[in-house]
């Protein structure tokens, strides 16, 4: 049998989703009995994380997804147990990519937490930067509170499913596009239909799928702007960079031995999804903008982010000391 780059995918996605279940679970083991003296309610936010990314493992798996760029388009397309059920499955496929802004923004709630505990503790450092916050800032966040932190995540989830919905959701025009007309400019005959018939065996009429299409030629070689489709990929794109951004501000306040975390720890946990989950997003949407056409190389976005929650808890797990002690049956 020919080892072919959907089969890869799918083996990385099958993967993510074994060691995912096994390693969020043993997160969540540890941080239930070996982080209330640690963490104090910080644990309550590793818990929403963990637990997340577990749910999050499975709307991968029953999602699959198959992604390509071509040109000025970029397409997700279910190739799990709803793919031919086009109605369910489209909406399945929205909620798959904004599950995926659920998990961004619920790392970046972590990091939000953690910067206002490190703020907590005054000192010559932080002083400039924690100028506003007081000592009694982390006791606005503790218990019912806590969960205040997490309204901004629901907002983003929303907001991205939106925006994914109405601005790529997968329409009759769309549909017709693919099936009659060119998707190069004119004189190349290469329908995006037969495209991924070729490379996925896949008729893209007759399955799920969302896609942003960011414009079209008529035939005297005009382009025709659909702004619909370039107003949901900026809102995305728009979430996503702020995000970073927000990550990478805050990792730089971690400096004060405040909790068990090692110094190197966010730096790991700041890299690690930006190469897997924001680099990979953004440059899925960003391409087809400059009609980049990388074709079967946009999965490595549905393999990149079905791996990542398989692989984030195994930094808590192994650069916390006592984490880590537990696991290797060493007596602390």
């Amino acid at each position: 049998m020919t080892l072919s780059l959907k089969l890869c995918l799918h083996i990385a996605q099958y993967s993510g989703f074994i060691i995912g279940q096994v390693t969020n679970s043993l997160l969540l083991f540890l941080i239930l009995t070996r982080a209330e003296r640690l963490f104090g309610s910080y644990r309550h936010v590793m818990t929403v994380f963990a637990f997340y990314s577990l749910l999050y493992t499975w709307i991968e798996f029953i999602s699959q997804p198959v992604m390509h760029i071509k040109q000025s388009m970029f397409i997700v397309m279910l190739d799990g147990p709803f793919q031919f059920q086009i109605s369910s499955g489209n909406d399945i496929t929205c909620l798959y990519c904004a599950s995926f802004a659920l998990c961004i923004s619920l790392l970046a709630a972590q990091f939000y937490y953690r910067y206002i505990a490190v703020c907590k503790y005054k000192s010559s450092i932080f002083q400039r930067k924690c100028h506003n916050f007081r000592p009694n800032n982390l006791e606005r966040i503790r218990g019912w509170k806590l969960s205040v932190i997490f309204v901004p995540c629901l907002i983003c989830f929303v907001v991205w499913f939106a925006f994914v919905y109405y601005g790529m959701h997968n329409t009759v025009e769309k549909q017709k596009f693919m099936r009659y007309q060119d998707m190069n400019k004119i004189g190349n005959k290469n329908l995006f239909r037969d495209v991924m018939i070729e490379n996925y065996d896949a008729d893209i009429t007759q399955e799920s799928f969302i896609a942003s299409l960011y414009w079209t030629y008529e035939e005297n070689g005009q382009r025709i702007l659909r702004y619909r489709d370039i107003l949901g990929s900026a809102g995305c794109t728009f979430i996503l960079v702020c995000l970073s951004f927000m990550r990478r501000e805050k990792t730089s306040d971690f400096r004060l031995p405040v909790s068990p975390f090692p110094r190197i720890t966010p730096r790991f946990q700041t890299l690690l999804p930006f190469f897997m989950m924001y680099c990979p997003v953004g440059a899925l949407i960003t391409l087809p903008f400059f009609e980049i056409e990388v074709g079967q190389l946009g999965n490595f976005v549905g393999a990149a982010a079905g791996t990542y929650p398989a692989i984030e808890p195994l930094i808590a797990i192994f650069f916390i000391k006592d984490f880590r002690n537990a696991v290797l049956c060493k007596r602390i």
